[in-house]
Order: C-alpha cells, then sequence, then structure tokens
C-alpha cells in the first residue's frame, strides 16, 4: 500500500509512493492518496513508484485522470524517479504511449515513457 507524505515546507509539495501494486484490486487506496493530496495546499502532488511494482489499466486511467484534475486546480501531478517496467510495459500493451507533447502536462506526463521504450527496443 502506498503512503502520503507532506513536504516539509508548507504550500510546497506532497509525496506519494505508490506501494507495490496499484491493480483493480488496491487502486482505490491510491486514488486516495491522490484526492487527499490534491485537496491540500501544496501546490505539487509526486509520485514516487516503486521500482519492482505490479500495475494494471486502471492506473494508468488513475494517473492520467489525476493529471487532468490537478491541472484543473492550477496544480501539478508528477512523477519522480525512473518509471517501472511495469508503467513501460503497460503502456505499450495498451498503445497508450505517447510520443507527443501531452496538452494537460507535457513535461511529466505518465504517459510520455511509452513512447520512448518503444523507440529505445
Amino acid at each position: 500500500m502506498g503512503q502520503c507524505t507532506p513536504s516539509s515546507e508548507p504550500g510546497s509539495e506532497i509525496v506519494i509512493n505508490s506501494g507495490d501494486r496499484l491493480t483493480i484490486e488496491t487502486i482505490n487506496a491510491f486514488a486516495q492518496l491522490i484526492r487527499q493530496g490534491l485537496a491540500a495546499e501544496a501546490t505539487t502532488v509526486v509520485v514516487e513508484f516503486e521500482p519492482a511494482m505490479e500495475m494494471d489499466i486502471t492506473a494508468l486511467q488513475v494517473l492520467c485522470s489525476a493529471c487532468h484534475t490537478a491541472a484543473a486546480r492550477g496544480k501539478r501531478f508528477i512523477h519522480r524517479g525512473l518509471p517501472p517496467k511495469a508503467l513501460l510495459d503497460l503502456l505499450f500493451a495498451a498503445g497508450a504511449e505517447r510520443r507527443e507533447p501531452c496538452s494537460t502536462n507535457n513535461t511529466f506526463c505518465f504517459r510520455q515513457f511509452g513512447g520512448e521504450r518503444k523507440w529505445q527496443s
């Protein structure tokens, strides 16, 4: 199970750890952490992925939805660190990789990694 950690500086960022599984069985708890982070005073919500995590398509849906919600609230929803292999594989398998900039969050789009990986393979 993931966890949400506020930054020591008020109003800066909240860090959410993905935990080791983001699947249909566990995604509700992760989505709740994201909702809490976006409702807080912080201007940025950061996801740090566990390297060997497991995920399914529900995780990708939650990540994209959170990004759109953050943008609508004038906040940033980003990731920190390398994307896990599970995310790269999921993006490629689902055909959800992005090769062009995202109109919502073009710097930290979670889908952009799939396009990078596809071209490196």
